[in-house]
């Protein structure tokens, strides 16, 4: 029922009931319209005569129609208004024969039908007065358009296939879209597994003419259904320089041997046509070391392997520095766990809540945030707890004097955090903050990571050898084991990766004397004269890869003459002209006596450092400058140093996969988790926890 029925009935009532005439009648509509199916919906038109008689329409024609006060011979159609003759002399054919053709009537409108409606807009006139005015604003109706957004809507925002058929979403439906007919579970599921379909295809072509290679990143994770499943996320750069994550399988495997990982990454990269592989980024698992030896075979059989993929094995930086601060952490474990039972104790419940409030306002602690608890197996949560635990200090040390069962609580744990404890967790926390950022730095998958990778890396391992020498005995032992555990990784030069170089020195901002010095700092002379030579020459071998690989400019000219079939006259040319151009074009590649594309780049000035400096916008502007080093750089600079991309795909899954949901089909988890990151816009984490700061603020006003 819309609301111009309702006040044409009140207006008719009210009418009625102030009249005073002997014979006067009363109109009663109870309009229904049943826009689920689409069929014409029934309106009763009641005409209650002074005796007390009722008299009844019973034409269908009615049901669209609604008689005239004081014109007998003819209706009102309830849609447009039209005035449609009802004489009994001619019946109801005419009202029917109008029903059927009526533009404005629900039924009648086509899936794609403009529908005129008016919206007020400000208008300013020539005498400076601003004036209200109605202009027209035109929309679609478009069922299958309305079924996709939905689909996408369930997809992005993670609901159950069931919410279309919930009663709050339906009741939404009839009064936003009253001509949309909701699906069911079962064919929203449909809709759903359709879009992935869809998008796949598009973006399996898109690949076909990718000229870039890419960067894998995959990782594994056993769900709630107790199955192994495999993620596997590619990092390219397109030919407007802009970097793509997404997330191009996410299947079940039969275990986590190399071997399995290895097959599975294969079959995916066979299915989406994916040959042209520069690194795979991997955790420090030693069935991943495994996996990309087999794919390293593979690679190496297929076309557009970067010399002989040596360097395709990238390990993860951020899963090495939490091995790192995990060893370091180990003298402090005591002083950490009392602090986490003092923040779990506060935050278990209400009461005790209030409580530690109180004791903040005694110690007059201007600060609105609130302490977090960690999650034990991730040493950077552990850090956020820390620091937001640090700032009420004083407060926990009032709650040790005045709350007993504070006290009695924490002695299963050693007791409340002393001043010892605190002085620890105070001295220790900013050498943490070094590897809390660099973590955030490294787990970026929207932005360049690769030529950040060695400073912060080597930063690291500057800052540990400085505090090697600190005068606090706890932050000295600290050192000590985090060191051990770095050089395990870092201290072979042979083991390595010098893409990761190559990277920095592909940032006009540094290039190589920067690398060279970095080096030289934190090596001995032998290993850093080693490292700066193996570093020079990849550089240079990569540099002649990219070169051969690319057609000269005189080559392609020549090419498309020939392919019109003669030349000048019909007298086609001699074969000798080309061979001595292919020739020329050769000496000039691989002279090395002359300044290469490669010399001049190093040669030429670094870039001025900027707060804004975009090292991709500034490649894609090099076209003329260094056409092979740009080819080249696109493909470098899109390589991830952690597998945080793919790890994030496990947090979907998990929700995914919740404990209601553990019955859908891996295919179709895989369609819900890949099509969502593939059709989000915003990319930003789900949160699924209501802001409680936010929520208290929101009671208390």
């Amino acid at each position: 029922m819309t609301g111009e029925n309702i006040d044409e009935i009140e207006k008719l009532s009210s009418s009625a009931e102030s009249s005073k005439e002997p014979k006067t009648s009363k109109v009663v509509e109870t309009p229904t319209v049943n826009t689920k199916n689409k069929r014409k919906g029934k309106k009763i038109v009641e005409v209650v005569e002074a005796k007390g008689g009722k008299k009844k329409k019973t034409s269908s024609a009615w049901d669209h129609f609604k008689a005239i006060d004081g014109d007998k011979e003819h209706a009102e159609c309830i849609y447009c208004a039209r005035k449609i003759s009802c004489a009994s002399a001619n019946g109801t054919n005419a009202m029917k024969r109008h029903t059927e053709r009526c533009k404005k009537a629900p039924f009648n409108l086509e899936k794609t039908q403009t529908i005129l409606d008016f919206k007020s807009k400000t208008k300013c006139k020539a005498d400076g007065n601003i004036e209200t005015v109605s202009v027209p604003k035109l929309s679609h109706f478009d069922q299958e358009k309305i079924r996709e957004a939905l689909a996408k809507m369930v997809v992005l925002d993670e609901l159950p296939f069931s919410f279309v058929e919930r009663e709050g979403f339906r009741m939404f439906c009839k009064i936003a879209i009253p001509d949309f007919i909701p699906p069911s579970r079962t064919s929203i599921t449909r809709d759903c597994y359709a879009l992935f379909i869809e998008k796949m295809r598009t973006l399996k072509n898109f690949f076909k003419n990718l000229s870039s290679r890419v960067c894998l990143t995959t990782d594994t994770w056993t769900s709630a259904q107790n199955l192994s499943y495999m993620c596997l996320t590619a990092h390219f750069i397109d030919d407007t320089w802009k970097l793509h994550k997404m997330i191009i399988n996410f299947c079940p495997i039969a275990g986590h041997s190399g071997e399995l990982i290895g097959r599975a990454v294969e079959k995916c990269l066979l299915e989406w046509g994916l040959k042209r592989i520069l690194t795979v980024t991997v955790d420090n698992a030693s069935s991943n070391d495994l996996a990309v030896k087999y794919l390293k075979q593979i690679v190496n059989l297929w076309d557009g392997s970067v010399l002989d993929a040596q360097f395709l094995h990238m390990r993860c930086a951020a899963h090495i520095l939490n091995l790192v601060v995990k060893d370091g952490l180990k003298d402090v474990d005591n002083s950490v766990m009392k602090v986490r039972a003092a923040v779990k104790y506060v935050r278990s419940s209400p009461a005790r809540l209030q409580k530690f409030r109180s004791c903040i306002e005694e110690e007059n602690i201007n600060n609105k945030s609130l302490v977090c608890l960690d999650i034990e197996t991730r040493w950077n949560s552990t850090y956020c707890m820390l620091k937001s635990a640090l700032v009420f200090r004083k407060a926990f040390k009032n709650m040790k004097t005045k709350c007993i069962p504070y006290t009695k609580e924490l002695r299963k744990v050693g007791g409340p955090p002393d001043d010892e404890d605190w002085d620890k967790v105070t001295a220790f926390l900013p050498f943490l903050e070094i590897f809390y950022e660099a973590t955030l730095s490294f787990s970026g998958s929207r932005y360049v990571t690769g030529n950040n990778f060695v400073e912060e890396i080597f930063d690291i391992g500057y800052t540990i050898n400085r505090y090697l020498d600190d005068s606090n005995v706890g932050l000295k032992s600290m050192a000590r084991q985090m060191k051990m555990k770095f050089d395990k990784y870092w201290a072979n030069v042979n083991n390595v990766n010098v893409l990761m170089f190559i990277a920095l020195v592909l940032d006009p901002r540094h290039k190589l004397r920067y690398v060279e010095w970095i080096v030289r700092r934190s090596y001995d002379p032998s290993n850093s004269f080693a490292l700066c030579h193996r570093i020079k020459e990849t550089l240079t071998s990569l540099f002649e890869f990219y070169a051969s690989s690319q057609p000269p400019a005189s080559q392609m000219k020549s090419s498309s003459i020939e392919s019109s079939g003669h030349g000048d006259g019909g007298i086609r040319k001699l074969k000798g002209t080309n061979l001595r151009k292919d020739f020329v074009n050769e000496v000039e590649l691989f002279d090395t006596s002359e300044t290469t594309e490669l010399d001049k780049y190093l040669g030429d000035k670094c870039v001025r450092e900027t707060d804004d400096f975009d090292i991709l916008s500034w490649w894609s502007m090099q076209t003329m400058n260094y056409p092979i080093l740009m080819r080249m750089a696109r493909d470098v600079l899109a390589i991830s140093v952690s597998t945080v991309a793919s790890e994030s795909a496990f947090s979907t899954g998990g929700r995914v996969l919740d404990s209601f949901r553990t019955s859908l089909t891996p295919r179709l988890v895989e369609a819900l988790i890949c099509t969502q990151d593939w059709i989000r816009a915003s990319h930003n984490t789900i949160v699924v926890e209501e802001n409680l700061l936010a929520l208290e603020n929101m009671e208390e006003g």
